[in-house]
């Protein structure tokens, strides 16, 4: 009778550490879907957010380019400007939209040679990048590239908070540049090389 009793015993333990190990697997793959789905989430408002900024900066240099508009020398002004109207959060996440330009400093160059003869060298630029990212857990970046776009960018735009994206036209020492920036900025500049 005793043996029995024992049986019963380690079966009941048996039972429940199966039941464990199954409610334990169970509540993992259930947790592991739902944070798929809310990366997934946030991947596809990052990526609307980026091509809605990019659609946003090619508008925008599309309509300023062309301007007359000059300003005297060592000025800015301000040729046009769009309210991006992003939200104030992402599923829930903190995030930031951030504008990347190329700059002189980082141009790769290509070599061509024909015949052995060096005959010109290309510079070859990364170009403007929009790059989206949370700022909370998950982390998740979408970087999307800006096609056709030959002036400079700069600013960030956190949480839906300054979000206008504003075309500039400054001159410095008698050269006019062009300049989109995304949110405020202090400082309009560009780099023109390092020493």
């Amino acid at each position: 009778m005793r043996k029995k009793g024992q049986a019963n015993l380690i079966q009941y333990v048996f039972v429940i550490l199966f039941s464990v190990i199954v409610l334990a697997s169970v509540t993992s793959l259930f947790y592991t879907f739902y944070m798929n789905s809310i990366k997934n989430e946030i991947r596809e408002s990052l990526t609307h957010l980026a091509v809605q900024t990019s659609d946003a900066i090619v508008t925008v240099y599309n309509d300023a380019k062309n301007t007359k508009y000059t300003p005297s020398n060592y000025t800015s002004i301000l040729v046009k400007d769009v309210d991006m109207k992003y939200p104030s959060a992402v599923s829930n996440r903190n995030y930031e939209i951030s504008l990347v330009g190329a700059s002189q400093i980082w141009v790769s160059l290509e070599t061509i040679t024909i015949g052995g003869q060096n005959v010109s060298i290309l510079p070859k630029t990364s170009g403007i990048k929009v790059v989206a990212k949370t700022t909370q857990d998950p982390k998740i970046t979408v970087e999307y590239d800006v096609q056709n776009v030959d002036v400079g960018v700069m600013g960030t735009s956190k949480n839906g908070i300054d979000t206008t994206l504003k075309y500039y036209r400054y001159n410095i020492n008698g050269t006019t540049y062009d300049l989109i920036v995304l949110g405020g900025s202090e400082i309009l500049a560009r780099i023109t090389g390092v020493r």
